[in-house]
Formats: C-alpha cells, structure tokens, sequence
C-alpha cells in the first residue's frame, strides 16, 4: 500500500524544477524594467544641427521679404561670394615691372586700370571717372605712389619709396625730445671725437661715461622710430585693405620695385603740403 502511494507521487514531484537554471528560466523577465531606467534622455549633435539648420533657413527667409526679393543674407555679401573674387581665383597672378604697369594708367580703354600699394596690384577699372585720366585721382593709376597714400602729398610723393616717413609721427613733446637727444649726441662726438671707439675698462672714467650716454641715446632714438614706423604701416595696410575688399576692386597681382637704386640715394624731404599734381 505505502509502495504504490510512493509510485503515484513520484511523478508529481518530478514536475518540479530540477535545477535553479530551470527555475530562473520560468520566473518572469524583468530586463524591460531595467532597461527603461537606464535610458539617458538629452540633446543629440544631430538635433542640434537640426535646430541651428531651422534658424539659419528662417533667417534667409525673413530677409528675403523683409528686402523685398534682394538678400538672403540681410544685404550682406560675403568679399569671397562676389564675382570679381571668384574670377580672380582662376586667373594667373600677375608679376608686372614699373614700366609695366605703366600701361594700365587708364589712356588706353583696352586695357583695365591698376592702381599699386606698396607692391600689391589692384584692379580700379570699375571706377575709371575716377582713376581714368579726367578722374580726380587719375595720377595713382599706373603706378604704385605707396608714399603719397602716407603722406597726402600728392605732388611730390608719387613713389614707392617710404624711406624717412616715420619722421612724420614724431612730432610735438616726441619731436622735442628727439632733437634735444640728437644735440647730446652731436657734442658727445664732437667733444670726445675719436676717443668713444676706444675700448674702455674703468667704468668711471669720462671716457666709459661718454659712451654709455652715446649708446644709450642713440637707442633711445632708434626705439622712437621703430614706434614710428608702426604707424607707417598701418597706414599703408589700412589702404591695402581698403583696395583689397572694396565691393568694385581686387587684386591681381604684384609690382617689382628695385629696391637697390635707392642705395646711395638721399632720403624724401617729407612734404608740407597736400596739393594735387596738375
């Protein structure tokens, strides 16, 4: 009797799990769960591209009718988007030598006019009533007059030669202060002469003094005209620019200036007046 009641529960009791393996692989899955906590919510480089893209159409359209068909960029346009640039991208740079360049002076109408600053080329052709040769400023075509551009001197500066221009920023206390240390330097040599080149080893020897005063002054007067110098330059690069990026001009190449003629030669008086040349 007890051996056939252990035979009907055997069975039963072989419907249970064998192993923890099979017991886990009934239990219900909770992954789902787990793996909606982890989800990271945020702003996605792709979304962001969307929005800045949304903008920037936005901002086209609403120039384009607020300028009544004109602009999609607010009535800006961009030095590199304008015909002119683009073209002179493809075009070869030219190399032209004074005499050259003298050829674009505006006489002759098939040919473009060029204006030089400072041995960069630009083409002003779109403004010949003014660069032409019955324009106002018809002497800066053909030829590069970088010195004038500094200077405003207009009859007698139509060069490339800017030697002795920074003279013109040192002026009032500057100017004063210069010349007073020219005069130093001038008794020192006079007074000691030949003595200064000496090599001297006392430091309170005349002599030793007189040469520190000598060094320093005539570094102190070499500074005040690197300072000045500076001022030159942004000149000539404020016209280089204006030439540069203006809506009508652009570039086209470069003027080869010989530089070694102007050895031995005495450096421009600066000018004193802004008269035109006739």
């Amino acid at each position: 009797m007890e051996s056939s009641l252990r035979s009907r529960k055997s069975p039963s009791g072989s419907s249970a799990p064998s192993n923890k393996s099979d017991a886990s692989r009934l239990a219900p899955s909770t992954s789902t769960d787990d793996d909606d906590d982890q989800i990271v919510y945020g702003i996605s480089f792709v979304d962001m591209l969307r929005v800045l893209s949304g903008i920037v159409v936005l901002s086209c359209l609403l120039s384009w009718f607020i300028t009544d068909g004109e602009s999609f960029t607010w009535g800006y346009r961009p030095h590199i988007t304008r015909w002119r640039t683009i073209k002179g991208l493809f075009q070869p740079t030219l190399h032209l030598t004074e005499s050259e360049l003298a050829l674009y002076n505006g006489k002759d109408e098939t040919k473009p006019v060029y204006v030089a600053v400072n041995g960069s080329v630009f083409d002003v052709s779109a403004n010949r009533l003014t660069y032409g040769p019955l324009g106002g400023y018809h002497f800066f075509a053909g030829r590069d007059a970088a010195r004038a551009f500094v200077t405003g001197c207009f009859q007698t500066d139509l060069t490339w030669d800017l030697r002795g221009l920074e003279e013109k920023y040192i002026t009032d206390k500057e100017r004063e202060m210069d010349d007073k240390d020219a005069a130093e330097i001038n008794e020192l040599e006079r007074t000691h002469g030949h003595l200064l080149s000496l090599e001297i080893d006392d430091m309170d020897s005349v002599i030793f003094k007189a040469q520190s005063r000598l060094r320093y002054l005539k570094n102190r007067r070499l500074r005040r005209r690197q300072e000045a110098w500076e001022s030159v330059k942004d000149t000539i690069d404020h016209w280089d620019s204006f030439f540069r990026y203006h809506k009508k001009y652009f570039y086209v190449g470069t003027v080869d200036h010989d530089y070694a003629s102007l050895v031995g030669k005495p450096v421009p008086e600066l000018c004193g007046g802004k008269s035109k040349p006739s």
